[in-house]
This record gives C-alpha cells, structure tokens and sequence, in this order.
C-alpha cells in the first residue's frame, strides 16, 4: 500500500505487516512517512540544550532544559517529586466542542516541568537523561559511569571523554560505538581492545594504529606488524603537536574510505534491517538497538517487543506504537517520557499510570483524562468518545503535532537527524527557539595562540574563555577535563562540546536505508568466478567509496 506523507509529500510504502500492527493496536493508518514520523517524536526530545533558571516552587537556581521564557512552570528535582504539589490539581473537564490536542496544550502549559531527568547523580549536575552517574560532566542519555565527560549514549564506563555509543570501557577518547575498551583514542566500532590510536572494527587486539578490520593483532601499524620501538615512536610522532594530530585524522579517514565494511553494523540478528543492532528478530528500520523482537521503525531501543515506531525506548516495553522515551510500558501509544505506564494514550511525563489519557506529570494513577479522575465506567465511556472524535479528525494513532513540543525545533534530536534551518521547521509546524545559550566574543585566547601540546599549558588555561573554531562560541576547560589531557598526552581541544559532538555523528551512517548488491568479487569465495548474488539493505549509500561486502564475503576476509 502506498501513502503520500502529509509532511514532506513523499510517497511512502505501508506494509502487510505494518497494516495488521495497526489493527492490532487500534490506530488508523499513519499519515506521515517513517522519517518525518521519528521527527515529530524527536522534536519532544532536548537532550543537551542547558539553561540557568530559578525553579518556579522554591525560587533556586538551576540547571534546565527549559529557557526561561518557557510558558510553564519548571521545577527542579526536589521540588518536582515532592509531596508540595498535586499533579491531579490541574486536571481539567473534557470539551467535546474543542478538539483533544487544543485542551491538552492547556493542561500542558500549567502543569511543572521536571528540569531535568537526572537520577541517582552523585557530584553530577550537568547531565540529562542518565541515572545512577558519578563525577560526570555534560553527559546525555548515560547509566552507570564515573569521571566521564562530554559524553552521549555512554554507559558502565569509567574516565572517558568526548566518546559516543560506548559501553564497559576506560580511559577513551573520541571513541564511537566501542565496547570493553582500554585506552584507545578515535576509535570506532573496536572491541575488546587496549591502546588502539585511529583503528576501525578491531578486536581483541592491542597496541595498534592506523589498522582496520583487524583481529587478534598487536604493535600493528596498518595492519602490518611493526616491533614495540617503532610501533612506539610512530605514537609520539602522532602526539607531538596538535597540528600532527590534525593530519592524522585526515588520514585516518581517507583510509576508512577505502576498506572493505559489512553492509550493516549487525551480530546476532535475524530477518532484520537496519544498523547498530545486536540480538535483533523480525523488524524494518531497527537503529542503535539491542534485544528487540518484532519491532520495527525504531531507534535507540533495548529489550522491547513488538512495538513500532518508538524512540528512545528501553526495558520490555511491549505493544506500544509512536513513543518518545519509554521505559517499561506496554499497550500505550503516542506518549512522551512515560515510566512504568500501561494502556497510556497521549501523555507526558508520567509515572506508573494505567489506563490515562491526555496526562501530564501523574506519577501515580489510573482511569484519568486530562489529569482529572474518573471511575472505570466514566473513563471507558469518555475514552470512546475521545476516540471516536480523533478518528473522525483521521489524527488517531498520529504523534502530538509540532507545536506541542515544549522545545524548539533546533534544541532537540530531530535537529541532529533531521537538520532544517528556522523557516523549514516553522513551515512545517515546529517551534524555534531563537534565545539558546552561548556567549561570542569574550575569549581571552585567540586561535592563532593555541598550544600545540599539553605540556605547554598551566593550570591557568582554567581561568581562560577559548573561542570555537568552527561556530566561534565561547567555551572554558575544566579541572576534571585538564586533568585527563594532562593524563593522556592530548592536546586542548579547538572545539567547543557540540561541534565536537556533530563531528562524531558524522561519523556515524544515517538513519537511512539503500538497496544494493554485495561489491564482493573474490574468486576465493564461495560464490566461486561469479560475483557474489547477495542484496541487502544498507545504511552505506551507493555514492560511497567503501567496499560494502554481504555478512558472509565479509566474514571470510576479517575471520
């Protein structure tokens, strides 16, 4: 089945599959394409836009995600999960004259916001969508860390600085997608690995640069073994200035051009397309995702079955469709940041509630709409009529429009993956924050005075504002952070934190799928004379330069 998305007016396919999800969970067909569906649910999503603030209860300064002209009250932890509050004072009767969307943006602009979603922080105040973090600095969507800095989709790790996608690992810099690591510098999708310096898909090895796809290797330089001496001097030639630095980042990634890579990030998954998955069953469009089953259009997922078109959304969710930051929830559909809820409809920010819908900051409750309780035989009844009504509207099942998200465009995820500049966002309904935080102009160093090494920088760089030499932001380096350039022999960063963020995403393939045939056409194969026959899905688009082999060509060149 073919549809014309209502957004960006491309034709979309629908699938048999898709059709009976859609039935299954009572939703009509979506009007939106897959990717301009993930952008409606992203743009609720700011993960590291920060803003100084009071809290509106007890008037303290704080850390938010929400600027100061926000249109509704903000609180910080404390106050926010007290007892100095009732959600359930906001809740408002149902108008069957107005439309749904209209009065919960009511409910939405009264009700206190959470500044941030930080839990369990020991000494970590700048973080946002973590729990249980230690000594951490400017670290998003992060568990179970220490000492970390400047960190996205970082957890179980210990001293890691400007890493993306990393797991179980110490002691790494501008590391992606790397997992029980020790040591290594831009590194990207290495594995049980200690000292790599500008390596690719390494595992199991050690003291290595320079060296892609490699396995079981040590004292490498391009995957040629070398003694420990000039493997060694080779490393202080790299760290003798920034400038070497530089110019082996360039090389590194003229070499990653050209290396053979398997269509898709992918271990022990089945029926499956997509990228970075492990322990993947039956799905299309499956992104960053661990352990799911039947689950398809979705990204940053772990442990979850069938369910479709969800974000951000972890630990045995189950039938859920169109959802942005769940965790443990099942039978619900179009929520934001939804915890422990079931049979949950249209709701932000709530906390083990069943059967709701149109809440906002419950975090405990059942049978309510738009905040106000009902018995089982009221709630069911105006449910129905909600229902019937949204139907009729052909809206049922589509995420909350644009202009509902508490952010701008531009402060949130849909930004990173789906970039658009302020007149393309308003045209299609989003908000834009013109006021984001950042300071021009008042830097004490100029560019051109930047150290080449760490060793000519004092303490007192910590009292000094540094200039970004891409978007030319103000930024400073902190204690924790000299301290591991000190440790590591780096030199000082010329970036300020996003641009050095949006240059590791970069690095990563888009959200985005190609149809193409294995380049694999090694006689040594068992596909014998003839090139190999096998397609796929990629997330490699056909105007690349690497090799792009099938899982099996691949596998016989790295086993």
């Amino acid at each position: 089945m073919q549809k014309s998305c209502q957004t960006c007016k491309k034709d979309f396919e629908i699938r048999k599959e898709d059709l009976i999800f859609y039935d299954q969970v009572k939703v009509q067909v979506p009007n939106d394409c897959p990717d301009c569906r993930a952008m409606k649910r992203l743009a609720f999503r700011n993960e590291r836009t920060f803003y100084k603030r009071p809290c509106t209860l007890c008037n303290k300064d704080i850390i938010s995600l929400y600027s100061k002209d926000s249109p509704f009250p903000v609180y910080c932890h404390e106050c926010w999960w007290s007892d100095s509050w009732d959600p359930k004072s906001f809740g408002q009767e149902y108008n069957p004259e107005k439309s749904f969307f209209e009065q919960y943006q009511e409910l939405q602009k009264k009700v206190p916001r959470l500044s941030l979603m930080n839990l369990n922080a020991v000494r970590t105040d700048y973080a946002n969508g973590t729990s249980d973090n230690k000594d951490c600095y400017l670290i998003f969507a992060g568990e179970y860390n220490e000492d970390c800095l400047y960190c996205r989709l970082v957890q179980k790790c210990k001293s890691c600085v400007d890493c993306a996608f990393i797991h179980q690992s110490e002691l790494c810099y501008e590391c992606i997608d790397t997992r029980e690591c020790f040591k290594c510098m831009y590194c990207e999708q290495c594995q049980s690995s200690t000292d790599l310096l500008f390596c690719y898909n390494m595992r199991n090895s050690n003291n290595c640069i320079f060296c892609t796809n490699g396995r079981n290797l040590s004292n490498a330089i391009l995957n040629v073994k070398y003694t420990k001496e000039e493997f060694e001097k080779k490393k202080r030639e790299i760290f003798s200035s920034y400038e070497n630095i530089e110019k082996a980042k360039k090389e590194f990634e003229k070499l990653k051009s050209g290396i053979i890579v398997k269509y898709a990030s992918a271990t022990k998954c089945n029926n499956v397309t997509g990228d970075y998955m492990h322990n993947c069953y039956d799905g299309v469009r499956v992104f960053d995702t661990t352990g799911t089953k039947n689950c398809s259009y979705v990204a940053d997922t772990e442990e979850s079955i069938d369910s479709m078109d969800c974000n951000n959304f972890y630990y045995k969710n189950e039938l859920c469709y169109n959802m942005m930051g769940i965790l443990q929830s099942n039978k619900s559909k179009a929520c934001a940041f939804a915890f422990y809820c079931n049979e949950v409809e249209y709701s932000e920010n709530c906390h083990n509630l069943t059967s709701a819908i149109g809440c906002n900051a419950i975090r405990k409750g059942q049978y309510m709409i738009l905040n106000k309780q009902y018995s089982k035989e009221e709630y069911l009844k105006l449910k129905n009529e909600i229902m019937e009504q949204m139907k009729k509207e052909g809206v049922y099942g589509d995420f909350f429009p644009p202009a509902l998200s508490p952010f701008g465009y531009n402060e949130t995820l849909a930004q990173e993956y789906f970039p658009m500049n302020e007149q393309e966002a308003k045209a299609k309904g989003f908000n834009w924050q013109k006021n984001t935080t950042g300071t021009y102009g008042k830097e004490t160093i100029k560019p051109e005075d930047m150290p080449e090494t760490i060793g000519e920088v004092t303490e007192d760089i910590l009292n000094q504002v540094l200039v970004c030499s891409d978007c030319k932001k103000n930024f400073r380096i902190t204690k924790s952070e000299f301290d591991f350039y000190k440790r590591m022999n780096l030199p000082l960063p010329h970036k300020d934190f996003e641009c050095r963020h949006q240059d590791r995403m970069k690095k990563r393939n888009p959200r985005k799928l190609w149809h193409r045939a294995c380049m694999c056409e090694l006689k040594k194969h068992l596909h014998g004379d003839a090139k190999c026959q096998n397609e796929f899905e990629t997330s490699y688009s056909p105007d690349r330069k690497e090799i792009v082999y099938c899982e099996h060509c691949y596998q016989q060149e790295v086993s």
